[in-house]
């Protein structure tokens, strides 16, 4: 199932935000069988930064050495933390030995609502072929829900912002030349026609973890289809431009010209199923419910968001009804109360050589 609706402006959203350009910050290599891990540049000091400011890039891998999993403690919530690791894997089995290093289960996900700091940068190719149902699916959300934290993450530091000024101004503060540029740059990011606080916040905010990951699971096949092995699509976004890169559907009917959008890296489609939640004219009542469920309890309820989403997909209510079975058949409500936790990456590696 592939989404009935894209984003038409997100050329503008690909111009400002990406984690991936093609600027080299560095590399580090994590050694659990055949991995490596990309160091991806984060921010630093105390003023916001506009992600496009946010590069990262590979470097060419040396000889890895084996070496142990370390912890460290996440920065201040006040800054976006860092680093963070996006990690390759050769196989599931090679995952869940990592998994299981650094102590990432589910069941004490839902007990403390902490989640390891560890992104991946595409999902095993192997995940077809686990004899399972039940592992396919839980490897699966442990491997999404860090990327969906992470992208809410960021939202929430930009949404903060925008409630920091909202505040002063409402106070009878001037606004700041700097912050004035900024929220034109959001603006003009998120398809919004005029750059106050009020009108931001409604489209500057998140995307319950659940709701994100029932949605990747339905429309990807729960990470099985090659359109999520290889081309990193977990929500069935279609593109009608030849300038992105795409993958055509082997069902698709005579006469269309759609492909499945396809991404470098997993996270990049995270990014793009938020953003087109939060900018495209399709998902307006999404933000309206999303916006008057913030004013009554300030917590957002996925299952009861799901309701919203009616042309997200050209099923429509039986569409909705398949979300909202997902959920709770696989537990997902427990993790819209969950947050990313400690950082995970590897200990120095010993460059001698083997003997």
């Amino acid at each position: 199932m592939v989404s009935s609706v894209t984003k038409n402006g997100s050329d503008r959203f690909e111009k400002h935000v990406t984690i991936f350009q093609k600027t080299a910050i560095g590399c580090i290599t994590l050694a659990v069988g055949a991995m490596t891990a990309i160091g991806v540049a984060s921010l630093v000091g105390g003023k916001p930064i506009p992600e496009a400011q946010v590069a990262a890039g590979s470097a060419p891998t040396g000889k890895e050495a084996p070496q142990t999993v370390s912890v460290v403690e996440p920065k201040s919530a006040a800054k976006l933390r860092n680093p963070t690791i996006v990690t390759l894997t050769e196989s599931t089995g090679k995952l869940q030995e990592l998994f299981q290093r650094i102590g990432y289960e589910l069941e004490g996900v839902r007990k403390r609502g902490e989640v390891p700091r560890i992104f991946l940068a595409s999902l095993p190719p192997d995940l077809p072929d686990l004899p399972r149902a039940d592992q396919r699916k839980i490897t699966f959300i442990k491997s999404t829900l860090p990327l969906i934290l992470h992208v809410n993450e960021q939202i929430i530091h930009d949404r903060r912002r925008i409630m920091s000024i909202r505040s002063r101004m409402e106070a009878g503060e001037g606004i700041s030349t700097e912050n004035a540029l900024w929220l034109e740059d959001m603006a003009d990011l998120y398809d919004v026609n005029t750059a106050t606080p009020d009108a931001l916040l409604r489209r500057v905010d998140v995307v319950p973890p659940s709701l994100a990951i029932a949605q990747a699971a339905e429309e990807s096949g729960w990470g099985t289809p090659r359109f999520a092995r290889e081309g990193n699509s977990l929500f069935g976004q279609r593109i009608y431009r030849n300038n992105r890169k795409g993958l055509v559907p082997e069902d698709r009917k005579e006469g269309e010209v759609f492909r499945v959008r396809a991404f470098d890296h997993l996270i990049d489609g995270v990014k793009a199923y938020v953003h087109n939640l939060n900018s495209h004219f399709a998902y307006d009542d999404f933000r309206a419910a999303r916006a008057a469920m913030r004013k009554q309890t300030l917590k957002l309820n996925g299952y009861d968001l799901a309701g919203s989403l009616i042309k997200y997909s050209e099923r429509g209510e039986p569409y909705i009804e398949t979300i909202r079975l997902i959920m709770s058949a696989n537990s997902l409500r427990v993790f819209d109360a969950s947050r990313l936790g400690a950082v995970v990456e590897p200990d120095k590696v010993d460059d001698s050589p083997d003997t």
